[in-house]
Formats: structure tokens, sequence, C-alpha cells
């Protein structure tokens, strides 16, 4: 983060647009990306864990902001521009660490739609694109459409990468995570035969709330 911070420095203090601006703009996210990193690794077991974690994701996401206003003025009409892709992607990670899983989804759409423009379908940065979109619909116990788009993410950098890779383990680990979780939530209700009780209510109240978009409406976001 220090070295993000002294190229920002510097690039801020170049005269003149065009590049240097272009150049500025990257540093600027590369900055929210270190504040994003460091928000996904907090120690949870530790006391004010939350209070950190929103600072270090709102510092995150006034920089993406930044770099996307730079990156959107380069650009004519509606074409499509894999550094505005890219800065809609990270903003999604931002509300998957907070928790804002339908704020998520949004930024992963315009991310995926642009990258597909420009990069095609069977790039690896779409597919990471859709194994977030995973992320944020496991982070609202929407299993079934997380493991759709796990294997999506799956079946392009596997083609991409051979089935060896790490990056092709990351996606497995996701998947298995998935699964894990919708094990626990099954099991859950078996042990508990909860369904008339105030906990399986409670549960699916707020889980109602979070799954105002799922499955097809994901296609009709804004």
């Amino acid at each position: 983060q220090e070295a993000f911070q002294k190229a920002l420095y510097i690039y801020q203090n170049l005269q003149g647009e065009g590049q240097h601006a272009a150049d500025t703009a990257l540093c600027v996210m590369h900055v929210g990306q270190a504040f994003e990193l460091e928000a996904e690794n907090l120690d949870k077991s530790t006391k004010g864990w939350e209070k950190k974690m929103e600072d270090l994701t709102e510092r995150a996401y006034d920089m993406y902001e930044r770099a996307l206003d730079v990156f959107k003025s380069r650009v004519e009409g509606d074409e499509p521009d894999l550094d505005v892709a890219n800065i809609y992607h990270a903003m999604g990670n931002t509300h998957n660490i907070r928790g804002e899983y339908m704020e998520a989804l949004r930024k992963y759409k315009i991310a995926l739609s642009q990258k597909i423009r420009v990069l095609g379908e069977d790039d690896p940065s779409v597919g990471w694109t859709k194994n977030n979109i995973g992320n944020a619909f496991k982070g609202m116990f929407k299993l079934d459409e997380a493991f759709k788009w796990y294997n999506e993410c799956l079946e392009t950098v596997t083609q991409f990468f051979g089935p060896d890779h790490p990056e092709v383990a990351h996606v497995h680990w996701n998947l298995a995570l998935a699964y894990h979780t919708k094990g626990e939530v099954e099991a859950l209700k078996r042990r508990q035969t909860w369904h008339g009780r105030w906990p399986f209510r409670w549960f699916a109240g707020i889980t109602k709330k979070r799954l105002a978009h799922e499955g097809d409406d994901f296609e009709k976001m804004d």
C-alpha cells in the first residue's frame, strides 16, 4: 500500500493529461485494491474488526470512484472499456466484503457485460467475474445460483489454464465451500425440524429480503 501511495504522489504531480491521467487513475485503482485486500483479510476474531472493515472498504470505494471518473471520460458513447469493467468488478468486491450482495451483483453485471464485449466469453478475467457473482449468491444463501456461476467460471479457467492449475483449484475450493454451506443449512433443518419455530421464521425473513432479485431476475438488473 505504501508503494502505491508513493507512485500516486508522483503521478499526481506530473503535468498534462492523456497518458499521465490514465496512469494516475490506474495507480488510484491499485491503492483501492490494497485497501480492499486489507479489508478482506482482517482477523474477524479481533475486537472492532467490523468498524475497520467499513473504514477500509469506504477508502477503497472512494479510490475506485475517482479512477472510474477518469476512465469514463476517455470512453465515447457506450463503447466497452476494460479499465471501466475492472473498476466495476472491484466495486462489486467491496460490496461483497460488506455483505451488500445485491449491490455487488449490480456492479458485477456491468463488469461482466463490458468484459465479454472486449475480451470474449473465454477469457479468464470473464471467468473471475462469474466466480465473484457466485460468491455474492453464496453470501445470500442462493446456493444453486452460486453453483451455476462457479461452474461457468470453472469451465472457462480450466479451458484456459488446464485442469491442474492453482487458479482452477481456487474455483474448486469455492464450489466446495458452497456445497459445505448447503449441507450445513440442510442438516440444521433436519436436526431441528424448525419450520414452525422462530429461528426458521427469522432466517427465512432475512433470506427473502436478500433475495429480492435472484435467478432469472439477475438478467433484469439495472
